[in-house]
């Protein structure tokens, strides 16, 4: 759990030696990471109502609000405070059962009036007072976009406040929307709070920073984390809240996140391996509520120092170094843009991101940087700055950030058989309508037939993976069996692949190239509609290898889920080329150079990529003027990924235009109803932004609209 990484693997015995260590601490596994098992929640939910968050801002805090009811189970509490000129308690705490009633509730919070910031503070902690219990999960969120003006606005009695609620178990969250919010106050108040800073740019990332907290709060382990170093002379490399006497605060443990903070150790010439530094953590354990203590010894062998330099540098330790600079780099842009030199902070941050092997997490967080100093916005770049480096300080990521360093892993270490694409860093553009996304699902279903069990499949993993919003607390564990899972058959049914998830084991092990996981896609983007950056990608990734750990498989899902959100874009049926123009536009960056055979008779011994035989058959088929019924018989169809996806394309390009005759050739054969139906129909229903539902579609539609 807690461990020293040092530069080099040796002191020096025959002179004095600085090393840089690394001091990381793993967090514990809990005995499960079922939401069932997980520590109840107390949330209270503090918002800013005042004028300036009416419109847009109003509509996706009311929307947030609704995903944390959602998010939250019957063990769990819940209280919602609103805050303008005065404070109003929308929910008083309560259990989480009637969820309907908790979200009628949230759709009354209108904006109006002034900014009595504290005073809300105050009422959203005496609400979770009444929920308090040692060992829970207890957290405050709160979300303003202005300056606090009314009641208390001194910085220094509001901050010791909040940390006296923290010495009782409430830590503090707070969410900065805007530019025109105090970033000082709101970074004080969660560190005095311990809980989280996060700077909301875009209405947009408002309800994905929200889900990253209740994904942190369901993941987290242990609270009040603090480290403490004795011993040798030693300083820390980059910015950390707290010092050598107090202690180091650090970030919640939250699994599979380990928390790193760098020092600089001066360690005298020595004949003995002790180096006499010992690092000691103290948090307290989630559910239980009990101080825990681990201690550890920095000792290695001694060397010369002619040895030692000879030794290699350690990656790891190189690695946070670079980071350490890249936090430093933000700084001083900052500080340049604070004296009115944007020139100097764009070119810091250029030659920051020129930096070799730092890691695409700090590279976005700086190319997001660049952009406010470009736009010469010096509030929105100290904002960001400052919600960066609170994170930085803390030895955590930045949960802004953590899908693009998931996605620097997943590709980085062959955990997902991908290339690394520019596009998958940002979201896609533009966001079609929602009305548009709905009737993509509801083509998905009504061309899948009655009893389609890939339809059922793509919802029973959508419960997993999206209608409990616990996205940290499994992802490890998906990792690890993405990595480990052995090349097994796909699950026989529903059933038995719920029960597999339901148990935890969310990389089923199983290798499948079929088209199955491209069903997946049409539920997933609508689950994801308005959330963007890498974490759309990363979801659309784990929805693929939930089932299907396979490389052709992964590369045309992403493709697929990227037609279909062009085809829900369009203000018109596209022309023919539309439909592989845009597929292989993606299929060409992100597809890993797996040879493939095909099953169709007609290409008996073809071996290629994906790419290419669709090139192939799709070439062919144009040139010799064959109409898609024939085109079907030469490639056997079938779910197999190469015939299958090359069918559903063709009939596109084909009889894209032409909606009924579309869906009635896509379910003509028995053999390749469901699949071929499923796959066509959320294309159509994308495209022209209507299907009609009846039957057991319609009610598969009902429940997996209650999930949104």
């Amino acid at each position: 759990m807690l461990e020293f990484i040092p530069d080099r693997a040796a002191f020096c015995h025959d002179q004095s030696c600085t090393v840089d260590v690394i001091v990381r601490i793993t967090p514990p596994a809990p005995p499960s990471h079922t939401e069932r098992q997980r520590v109840p929640i107390n949330l209270a939910l503090v918002i800013d109502r005042s004028g300036s968050m009416q419109g847009e801002k109003m509509e996706l805090t009311r929307k947030a609000a609704a995903l944390a009811i959602k998010s939250l189970n019957q063990d769990d509490r819940i209280s919602l405070v609103t805050f303008a000129s005065d404070v109003e308690t929308v929910v008083a705490s309560t259990p989480v059962v009637d969820k309907h009633r908790l979200l009628r509730r949230v759709e009354q919070i209108q904006a109006y009036g002034s900014t009595a910031l504290f005073p809300g503070w105050q009422a959203g902690a005496d609400q979770a007072n009444l929920g308090l219990r040692k060992g829970n999960l207890n957290r405050l969120v709160l979300l303003t976009d202005g300056q606090a003006n009314l009641g208390q606005t001194n910085p220094d009695p509001i901050c010791s406040e909040v940390n006296n609620w923290l010495k009782k178990g409430l830590q503090t969250t707070t969410m900065g929307f805007g530019r025109d919010y105090q970033e000082n106050l709101l970074r004080a108040m969660a560190a005095s709070g311990g809980g989280n800073h996060f700077f909301v740019e875009t209405p947009e990332q408002l309800v994905r920073y929200v889900e990253l907290e209740l994904d942190g709060l369901a993941a987290t382990v242990g609270t009040q984390v603090r480290l403490k170093m004795q011993g040798l002379s030693f300083e820390p490399l980059g910015e950390v809240q707290g010092d050598r006497e107090e202690g180091y605060r650090l970030a919640d443990l939250t699994v599979e996140f380990p928390l790193e903070l760098l020092f600089r150790v001066a360690v005298p010439a020595a004949a003995i391996p002790q180096s006499g530094l010992k690092a000691t953590l103290e948090y307290l354990a989630s559910g239980s509520g009990e101080l825990r203590t681990v201690e550890l010894e920095f000792a290695q062998p001694r060397v010369s120092a002619q040895e030692r330099a000879e030794m290699p540098a350690n990656v790891e330790v190189e690695r946070k170094l670079h980071q350490a600079m890249a936090a430093m780099a933000r700084e001083e842009a900052v500080q340049a843009m604070k004296k009115g030199d944007q020139a100097a902070a764009t070119r810091i941050l250029r030659q920051a991101l020129q930096t070799q092997n730092l890691p695409e997490a700090d590279q976005a967080q700086l190319r997001q940087l660049q952009k406010t100093v470009e736009q010469g916005d010096v509030n929105a770049t100290q904002k960001m700055h400052s919600a960066q480096s609170y994170s930085y300080s803390r030895g955590s990521v930045v949960l802004g950030a953590v899908e693009d360093q998931l996605l620097e892993g997943w590709l980085a270490g062959d955990l997902v058989p991908l290339n690394s694409a520019p596009f998958m860093r940002e979201s896609p553009k533009p966001t079609p309508e929602l009305a548009r996304m709905q009737a993509m699902m509801g083509g998905l279903l009504a061309g899948a037939g009655e009893d389609s069990q890939a339809a059922v499949l793509s919802l029973e993993t959508l419960k997993l993976v999206n209608g409990s919003n616990r996205f940290l607390p499994w992802i490890g564990s998906f990792s690890k069996s993405l990595a480990e899972a052995p090349v097994t058959r796909p699950w026989n049914s529903h059933r038995e692949f719920q029960l597999r998830l339901n148990e935890g084991f969310l990389a089923c092990g199983a290798r499948a190239d079929d088209c199955g996981a491209m069903l997946r896609m049409a539920p997933l983007l609508l689950t994801r509609y308005k959330r963007g950056g890498a974490g759309f990608w990363v979801f659309l990734i784990m929805g693929s290898h939930v089932t299907h750990i396979d490389a052709a498989s992964a590369a045309c899902s992403l493709a697929w889920a990227n037609l279909l959100w062009e085809l829900a874009c369009q203000p018109a049926p596209p022309p023919g080329p539309f439909y592989w123009e845009r597929f292989s536009e993606v299929l060409r960056q992100v597809q890993r150079n797996v040879p493939y055979a095909a099953v169709a008779p007609r290409y008996d011994g073809w071996r290629g990529t994906p790419l290419d035989f669709f090139e192939m058959v799709l070439e062919e088929a144009r040139l010799q003027g064959r109409s898609f019924e024939e085109s079907r018989e030469d490639w056997a169809a079938g779910p197999h990924i190469l015939e299958a996806t090359a069918t559903a394309l063709y009939l596109l390009e084909c009889h894209g235009h032409q909606p009924q005759l579309a869906m009635r050739l896509a379910q003509a054969k028995e053999a390749d109803r469901e699949w071929l139906g499923a796959l066509v129909g959320a294309a159509l229903g994308a495209m022209h932004g209507q299907w009609p539902l009846n039957g057991s579609a319609a009610t598969v539609w009902s429940e997996f609209a209650g999930r949104l």
